[in-house]
C-alpha cells in the first residue's frame, strides 16, 4: 500500500493526535559539509545528529545541527574531530564508550520511497520486490558502514529472503548515497526508488510503500525475528533489532535542547517518527 505525507498525516491525525503541516523553521544557513550537512543557528550548543534526524533537529530551537550517518558521527567523535553538546542516533548500541546512559525519543520504520514520476511508480506500488529485480530500475541506499539506514536495508533484505519475498541479488546493483543527500537523489529523478526511513519519505512528501512488519524493523514483537539477520562491518557485527532513535547531552549546555527534542511528541510525530507510549524513557547505553 502506497503512503504519502498526506496520507501519513491523515492517519496519524485518526488516532486523535494533533497534526500540524511542516513549516520552514531550521531551513535557512544550510552549508555542506563532508558526507553530512550542517545548519547553523546564533546559539551556542552544537547538535551532532543522524543524517534521518536532520531537517526533526533543525526545528528544533537551541542549537546548530551538523548531520551524517550515525555510524560516521560516532567515527567524528571517537576520533576527537567533533566535540558536541548533544549527540542523537538511530542506533542507541552505538553510544557504547560515548556516553553512559541515553534518552530513547522515537522509532522509526524501513520503507520502500519512489520518485512519482518514475515510469515504474505503478508498478513499484503494486510488487515492489519482483519490480525491483528489473535492471532498469535504479534503486538507492546508504552505505552500511556509513549508518544504520545503510545496514538495516541490508539486514531487511536478508530477512525478506528468508521469508521469500525477495530475491537476493536486489541490492547488486543499487547506488549509494549518503543519508542526507539520498532523498534529494530520488527526488531529482536520479532514482527510481530508495530504501529510506518513514520520516524521511514523510518530510518530502515522497509517495512510499510500507514493507511487512516482518522485515520493516517497526515491531517489537518481531524482535527474535529481526536478530536472526547481521552484517559484519569494520569493528562490528551489527543484527537486525527494532529501530529506536537515542539521544544524550555531552555538556551542561545540551541538556535544555535534549529536553525539548524528546518531549513535544506532536513535532516528533509531524515529522514522520513514531514515538511509543512510554517514551521518552531513560535507560543505561547497551
Amino acid at each position: 500500500m502506497t503512503s504519502t505525507r498526506r496520507t501519513f498525516v491523515r492517519r496519524v491525525a485518526a488516532g486523535g493526535l494533533a497534526v500540524a503541516t511542516l513549516g520552514t523553521a531550521g531551513v535557512q544557513g544550510v552549508r555542506f559539509v563532508t558526507g553530512g550537512e550542517e545548519r547553523s543557528t546564533t546559539d551556542e550548543a552544537k547538535a551532532l545528529v543522524a543524517g534521518s534526524l536532520l531537517a526533526l533537529a533543525s526545528d528544533v530551537p537551541g542549537a546548530s545541527v551538523e548531520a551524517h550517518g550515525s555510524l560516521t558521527v560516532r567515527n567524528l567523535v571517537v576520533d576527537g574531530a567533533r566535540d558536541p553538546d548533544v549527540l542523537a542516533l538511530a542506533d542507541p548500541t552505538l553510544f557504547e564508550g560515548l556516553a553512559t546512559n541515553v534518552t530513547l525519543f522515537a522509532t522509526n520504520a524501513l520503507v520502500l520511497a519512489y520518485n512519482p514520476d518514475s515510469a515504474y511508480a505503478d508498478a513499484l506500488d503494486s510488487d515492489w520486490a519482483r519490480t525491483l529485480e528489473r535492471d532498469d530500475v535504479r534503486l538507492g541506499r546508504t552505505d552500511p558502514k556509513a549508518d544504520p539506514l545503510g545496514y538495516r536495508t541490508v539486514l531487511a533484505l536478508q530477512l525478506a529472503e528468508a521469508a521469500g519475498l525477495a530475491a537476493p541479488t536486489l541490492l547488486d546493483d543499487s547506488h549509494v548515497f549518503p543519508e542526507t543527500a539520498l532523498v534529494r537523489a530520488l527526488e531529482a529523478g536520479k532514482l527510481d526508488a530508495a530504501f529510506v526511513y518513514t520520516n524521511m519519505a514523510v518530510e518530502h512528501d515522497l509517495p512510499f510503500v510500507d514493507l511487512p512488519s516482518a522485515i520493516d524493523f517497526s515491531d517489537p514483537t518481531e524482535a527474535d525475528r529481526y536478530a536472526t539477520a547481521s552484517l559484519a562491518l569494520p569493528n562490528r557485527t551489527v543484527h537486525g533489532a527494532p529501530i529506536r532513535y537515542g539521544v544524550t547531552a555531552m555538556t551542561d549546555a545540551g541538556s535544555a535542547w535534549v529536553e525539548s527534542l524528546t518531549t513535544d511528541t506532536t513535532r516528533l510525530r509531524d515529522h514522520g517518527f513514531t514515538v511509543p507510549g512510554a517514551y521518552p524513557v531513560d535507560q543505561p547505553v547497551e
